[in-house]
């Protein structure tokens, strides 16, 4: 199925593939300009997420930082069901 977009530049209908980084085939700008900027927010926020996150072995950890790294990790999930288990427990049996 075909789809157009009007350029908001030059206001002339043009090929729409409807990817962020798609161009107008009559001027060359962006057709979604907002998308393409919240595409890039979105993959730094995702990009810093990463770098920041504790848990995740990274390649340059040595023997011990990766035990502790996943010994975190296994008692974060430990602490996370018995949380999960008490909450349960009381909104079930709470009346």
């Amino acid at each position: 199925m075909r789809t157009e977009k009007k350029c908001p530049h030059c206001q002339v209908w043009t090929k729409w593939e409807k990817q962020p980084t798609d161009c107008c085939t009559s001027c060359g700008g962006l057709l979604d300009e907002i998308a393409l900027v919240e595409k890039t927010e979105r993959e730094e926020k995702d990009r810093v997420f990463r770098e920041n996150d504790f848990f995740r072995v990274r390649d340059d950890d040595n023997f011990l930082m990766v035990f502790v790294r996943k010994t975190g990790w296994v008692l974060h999930a430990i602490f996370a069901a018995i949380a999960w288990a008490f909450l349960w427990f009381v909104t079930t049996f709470s009346g």
